[in-house]
């Protein structure tokens, strides 16, 4: 689905999306109170990822989980 665009990252800490149809604030809180995940917002339409508070087999999860939030905001 065409929610977000991946900002370029050469980190293993963290990387930054950029939302295409929900506030990035708007989103964070949701996801927060219902999925209990927390994640960084930059302005209207970014969210921050961090990576070092992740196990690497959870990180498909948690996208699956944004854009499950994503959709919940939408609908």
């Amino acid at each position: 689905k065409d929610v977000w665009d991946v900002y370029p990252f050469n980190s293993g800490y963290f990387m930054c999306i950029r939302l295409k149809r929900v506030n990035a604030e708007k989103l964070r809180l949701h996801l927060l109170e219902k999925y209990g995940v927390g994640l960084i917002s930059i302005g209207e339409s970014n969210l921050r990822i961090a990576f070092s508070c992740l196990e690497e087999e959870d990180i498909p999860e948690l996208f699956d989980i944004i854009l499950k939030g994503i959709e919940d905001i939408k609908a």
